[in-house]
């Protein structure tokens, strides 16, 4: 088999030259590395290697059907095609075969939205991988996730995430993606196909997770990524890299107080992938903090499930659950009395989220929310200058798009939650979360399941998927409803598991099931 060989930083690379295609005002060629390792890539390189492409043949195609993708090897085997989505490359040296899925899943205005796959069908693990393409003319990436990126020249690198690096034989890391934004390529073009450029080593840690198809991130979320804050409408992390927080919803604490315990939290990051708790304490229901239940337990309870996400290095959210009372005014006086104790206890943790009323609703406008969330507010930056805080929205917060006309009055690090249950809330609640963000509001899906807004009901799998793809295109944080063996559609635990940590699959409602899902991809 004869080799070619590319000097690059004084390392000896073995270069695969592959094509594929790209549809606009001109036609690109996209270019498929696999080697033993690129350490790095400057833009002499990219202009030299680019030039080597210049002679492929390109084929245009149009987002709505197949890709047909040619992948030249240079020096590894003979040329052979594939046609779909799916990109092969094999190599006995290697003794790897990675396959790569790359899709365009949405597009609107001049915005265009991937999503990568990237699948070992070999025999053996790798330890690491990158996806080197053309950007479209003019073109510049706006966001990216589960992924590290940088842009070269016109070429953008993606390589991964600590967590996410390893990928065992036989598996598949999904996803990962990213959006760009272009004025000069119409609504057919279409991204190139990439190729995972991967190491092989010959030991490889396996998950220690029973999803193989998850892997842990090294180290805890809280020591990995610290103190969060905004920039723009976007979490991001101690280093200023975005950071989607991602978790489950305790139901109320004072119905379903066993599930505040460690092991379960265990299970949620070790098993499910989550990095984020939320502990739901009711104000108005059945021995509600406000309505007859021992404010005491509720707030030990909340003490213990703050301590528990902290010693396993989470985010945790301290939700003040008004429901059947409508307007947050209602108990007002106790919510900052509640709030200055918690902002005092907690002003030196970096882990901790304040959510200052669940969900407003009864005809309750905005402008009464905001006043309520100003006085909340003042009284937590009294202690906590700079925590997340989550304000609700009218309507079982839902009317986050009337946020922006009348902010509150400090903004700094507060977010506006939305709720949704996929099964009732469609495409018109999806309208009002996209013009929130386009008018520059931060959002956080702080509560939401895939059946209908009862908590009960059918499942909408159709609907629950395209919520997911919309909360992976903007990057949105969020927690699952909730985590209790109630008999109902939206409990992740089926009802006749009493086990209050480490649930097999089995042991988990169709909602856990696909919750579990969701959060370790």
């Amino acid at each position: 088999m004869k080799k070619h060989h590319k000097i690059i930083a004084g390392t000896v690379i073995l270069v695969i030259i592959g094509l594929s295609i790209w549809l606009g005002i001109g036609i690109n060629s996209c270019r498929f590395y696999m080697e033993e390792w690129l350490s790095e890539l400057d833009k002499k390189t990219v202009e030299t290697v680019a030039k080597s492409t210049e002679s492929l043949p390109t084929v245009p195609i149009h987002p709505s059907v197949n890709i047909e993708t040619y992948t030249i090897q240079v020096g590894l085997s003979e040329t052979h095609t594939t046609v779909g989505e799916t990109c092969i490359y094999e190599t006995e040296e290697l003794k790897s075969e990675i396959v790569g899925h790359f899709t365009m899943t949405n597009s609107w205005d001049e915005h265009y939205l991937y999503e990568l796959v990237v699948e070992n069908v070999g025999m053996e693990p790798v330890s690491d991988w990158q996806v080197i393409f053309d950007l479209p003319s003019g073109g510049k990436v706006e966001n990216a996730w589960c992924c590290q990126y940088k842009v070269v020249g016109n070429v953008m690198i993606i390589t991964p995430e600590e967590y996410n690096k390893n990928i065992s034989a036989n598996g598949k890391l999904s996803g990962i993606g990213f959006t760009i934004v272009t004025e000069t390529v119409d609504e057919t073009t279409v991204a190139n196909i990439v190729e995972a450029v991967t190491e092989q080593e010959t030991t490889v840690q396996e998950p220690t997770s029973t999803d193989a198809s998850l892997v842990s991130e090294s180290g805890t979320p809280l020591s990995n990524h610290g103190k969060l804050s905004l920039n723009g409408i976007q979490l991001v992390d101690k280093k200023g890299s975005s950071y989607q927080l991602k978790g489950v919803s305790t139901h109320g604490i004072n119905w379903f107080p066993q599930y505040v315990n460690k092991e379960a939290f265990r299970t949620l990051r070790d098993d499910w992938g989550a990095n984020t708790i939320r502990l739901s304490m009711y104000t108005a229901e059945y021995n509600g903090y406000c309505s007859g239940g021992s404010q005491a337990d509720l707030k030990q309870l909340v003490h213990n499930g703050v301590g528990y996400a902290t010693e396993l290095g989470m985010y945790v959210i301290i939700d003040w659950h008004i429901l059947s009372d409508n307007d947050p005014n209602m108990y007002k006086s106790q919510a900052l009395a509640f709030f200055e104790e918690m902002a005092a206890k907690y002003c030196n943790y970096d882990n901790v989220i304040y959510e200052i009323c669940n969900e407003p609703n009864g005809g309750v406008d905005w402008n009464t929310v905001k006043a309520y969330a100003d006085d909340v507010i003042s009284v937590i930056r009294k202690y906590d200058s700079d925590a997340i805080i989550l304000v609700g929205t009218p309507t079982w917060s839902q009317d986050v798009d009337m946020v922006a006309a009348n902010p509150v009055s400090n903004g700094y690090n507060v977010m506006y939650t939305l709720h949704f249950y996929a099964a009732t809330h469609k495409e018109n609640i999806q309208s009002k979360l996209i013009s929130a963000l386009n008018a520059g509001t931060p959002v956080f899906i702080s509560e939401f399941s895939i059946c209908d807004a009862s908590g009960n009901g059918g499942i909408d799998y159709a609907s629950a998927d395209k919520w997911q793809s919309i909360i992976e295109q903007y990057n949105l944080s969020y927690a699952g409803w909730s985590l209790s063996n109630k008999a109902e559609t939206s409990a992740l635990i089926n009802s006749n598991c009493s086990k209050v940590s480490g649930w097999s699959v089995d042991e988990l409602s169709e909602t856990g099931k696909w919750f579990k899902s969701m959060i370790g991809s």
